[in-house]
C-alpha cells in the first residue's frame, strides 16, 4: 500500500534531518551519495526535490521553519533588540555554520533563477515578520516596525556573510554595535 500523497516527501525530509541534521548534506556529496547514506534510491530524491540545490533548499527551508517556530514561541519574551541579539547568537554559532553557508549559496542561486527556488524564497521573510511583531510590541508604528525589521535583517545577514568570508572577533563586536544601534532607529 502506498503512502498518502505528501507523506513520502515528509518521511524523506525527516530521514534527511536524522542523517545530516539541519545543516543538510555537505556540499561535496552528490545525490547518489546522499541516497546511499539514507538507504534509498537516488531517483527518489530527484523525484521529490528535483536537484541537489532543490534538496538543499528543501532542507534549509524546513530547518528555517523549525527555527522560526522556536523563535515564535519565545517572541513575547523578547523585545526587538533582544530578539535581534538572539538571532545573531544563533545563526553566527559555528554549529549552524553549514546552514548559513547553504543559505547564502541558495540565495545566490535564487538571484539568477528565482522560479527554481520559489519554496526557498516564499518563507524567507518570516524572520522579518517576527521582528516586525517585536518592534510593534515595543511601541513602534507599523511603518517604523517594518522598516526597522528590514534594516535589521539586512544588517544581520550582511554581518553573517562577512563572518563566513572573513571570520574574526571584530565581526561579533560589530554585530553587537549594530544591534545596539537599532534602538535609535
Amino acid at each position: 500500500m502506498r503512502s498518502p500523497v505528501g507523506q513520502g516527501r515528509e518521511r524523506l525530509m525527516q530521514a534527511l534531518f536524522d542523517e545530516f541534521g539541519g545543516n543538510g548534506p555537505a556540499s561535496n556529496l552528490s545525490m547518489r551519495q546522499i541516497a546511499e547514506r539514507m538507504d534509498v534510491h537516488h531517483t527518489l530524491l530527484t523525484y521529490h526535490f528535483g536537484s541537489r540545490p532543490g534538496l538543499l533548499a528543501a532542507v534549509l527551508s524546513e530547518a528555517r521553519r523549525r527555527d522560526n517556530l522556536v523563535f515564535a514561541t519565545t517572541k513575547n519574551d523578547f523585545g526587538f533588540t533582544r530578539l535581534c541579539r538572539n538571532l545573531w547568537n544563533f545563526y553566527s554559532d559555528e554549529a549552524v555554520e553549514g546552514r548559513s553557508r547553504g543559505f547564502f549559496h541558495l540565495a545566490g542561486l535564487a538571484v539568477y533563477d528565482r522560479e527554481a527556488f520559489d519554496e526557498f524564497i516564499s518563507d524567507i521573510d518570516e524572520l522579518a515578520n517576527l521582528l516586525n511583531s517585536a518592534a510593534l510590541r515595543d511601541g513602534r508604528s507599523k511603518t517604523d516596525a517594518q522598516q526597522q525589521s528590514i534594516i535589521a535583517i539586512a544588517g544581520l545577514r550582511g554581518l553573517l556573510l562577512q563572518k563566513l568570508l572573513t571570520p574574526s572577533a571584530d565581526i561579533d563586536v560589530a554585530a553587537e554595535r549594530f544591534i545596539t544601534s537599532l534602538d535609535s532607529l
